[in-house]
Formats: C-alpha cells, structure tokens, sequence
C-alpha cells in the first residue's frame, strides 16, 4: 500500500488547520447572528407592524406617519439634539481644563485619577437618586445653601427649563471624568521634544496651549465627543428618576418618548419607530464626527 508523500501530508494539514480555525469562528458567528443581527433585522420588520397582546399585524408606514404628526415627537427629538450638544460641548470643555490641571499635579496625580474614576462606576439610577435627594426643594442641600447666602429656593426639578438643565448638571458631573481621563491620556502621548523646541524658541505657556497642544488634541477629542454624544443620546435613567419627563414634556427626550408611547402600552411597533428614528440620528452624528476625525488627519 502506497504511503503519502510528504509533500501531501503537509498540504492535508494545512487544509486541517484552516479548516480548524473556521470551526471555532462559528460559535461567534452564531452568537451575533442570534443576539445581534436578528433582533435588529426583526425590530426593523416591527416599525412596520403593530404588536399589541401577542397579536402581530402588517400596518405598513402607520407608524412612521403617526410618529411624524405629533408634535410631541418633534419635541423630544429638539430636546435630545439639544441635551446631546450642550452635554457633550460642557464635558468636553470641563474635561479638558481637568486633564491640564491633573498633568501639572505630579504629586498627586495618581490620587486625583483614583478619584476621578469614582463616578464614572456608580450606577446611573443610583447616582440620579443621590442628585434627586440634592435636589429636594423643601429638604435638599443645594436649596439649604442658597438661602444661607441669601438667595430664593430653585426648583431644580419642578419647573421646566431648571428642570432640564438638572438633567443634564447629572450627566455632566458624572462623565466629565470620562473626558478628563481621556484628555490626559492623549496628553501623556504627545512628543515632549516638540513642545521643549517651542520652549527653547520663546513660547510662553498660552502659545504652547492655542498653537500645539489643543490642535494636537483634536483628534483625540473629536474621537473622545462622539463617544459622549452617542451614549448622551440614550439617556433614560436620569429623565426617569428626576423627572419622569416632565414638568409636561419639558425633558422628554426620544427615549423616553419611546418609553411613553410603546413600552407602556406595549405597542412594540411604535417603540420600535422611534428606536430606528434614535438610531438613524446617532449614525447621522457619528458619520458628522468621523468626518471631522478625517479631516483632522489630512491636516496632520
């Protein structure tokens, strides 16, 4: 009986090996087939059906066009963009101004890092229920201090532009570290013989800051804000706690429209409407950003 040759024997195993490596990619492949891409493909089959009481139906573009005649809609849709941009332009502003203070602490920078973090691992809920007992017109902290100094209640919660910007005083406060950490970061990356050149040459610390380190930081902060921004526009668990969307619909944001119109009448046809609608925005921002980080890069 004739054996193989060496030649063929190599060549069978490698064809084993690939092989191999294809078998074990499919628990994966599986995986995001039936937790990733199913639900996505089945939530977009949804916005156009109606599913109320286990009894789905084919509605076509109702859902799109009751979304689009209310105002209430229109509404959240405003108050989202606004509470991304003001969100994302406030942590990315503080965040910076932090990771500049944290670069000249040498001494302690190691601690203030530590304690930067914190809130960044507190659950939401827990720390929109901390800002919410802060907030407490009659009994809150805030409220206490302000007519220490001589100043009239604020109703943090209970009016509707106060109210909104309470919202986003929690979202702030918990992911300016996020940015700050980033920021530092990308500080610690930057070439020092760069900036000790400019130093040489006469630059003084506010040159060093507007002509290298915040066009050197551009890229890292376009990249740091479009993180922000996606995650801000799927805020719910402050809007909840603080305000359950009021005062009226003064921080209604798209989730929790969603939340309102489908969830609670579990019309999943209609959450899923404004879900796509969430979606389709987020990607619109995210492609605005990702061009803003190519054009960083060209520049460089």
């Amino acid at each position: 009986m004739a054996t193989p040759s060496p030649s063929l024997a190599r060549v069978g195993a490698h064809r084993i090996e690939r092989n191999t490596k294809f078998i074990f990619l499919v628990p994966t492949i599986l995986y995001l087939m039936l937790l990733g891409i199913f639900p996505l493909i089945f939530s977009l089959f949804l916005v156009f059906s109606k599913w109320r009481a286990g009894d789905l139906s084919w509605v076509g573009l109702e859902n799109i066009d009751r979304l689009f005649q209310q105002d209430r809609y229109w509404n959240s849709l405003k108050l989202t963009l606004l509470y991304v941009l003001i969100v994302s332009a406030l942590e990315l502003f503080l965040g910076t101004v932090v990771a500049l203070a944290l670069q000249s602490a040498i001494r302690t920078k190691s601690a203030l890092r530590l304690a930067f973090t914190l809130p960044m691992l507190l659950p939401p809920i827990s720390v929109s229920y901390a800002w919410k007992m802060l907030f407490d017109y009659n009994r809150g902290p805030l409220n206490y201090f302000l007519e220490e100094l001589g100043l009239d209640r604020v109703e943090w919660v209970g009016n509707g532009t106060t109210a909104f910007i309470s919202t986003m005083i929690v979202d702030v406060w918990q992911w300016t570290p996020f940015v700050a950490l980033g920021v530092l970061a990308a500080l610690e990356a930057l070439p020092s013989d760069i900036f000790e050149a400019a130093t040489i040459d006469g630059a003084g610390i506010w040159a060093l800051l507007r002509d290298l380190t915040l066009p050197l930081l551009a890229p890292y902060a376009v990249a740091l804000i479009a993180l922000r921004s996606i995650d801000a526009f799927k805020v719910i668990d402050s809007i909840i706690v603080l305000t359950g969307g009021g005062p009226g619909t003064a921080t209604e944001v798209l989730t929790y429209y969603g939340y309102v119109e489908g969830y609670r009448p579990f019309n999943l046809g209609r959450m899923a409407a404004v879900a796509w609608t969430l979606v389709i925005v987020m990607t619109i921002v995210f492609m605005v950003f990702l061009r803003f980080f190519r054009r960083d890069e060209e520049v460089e």
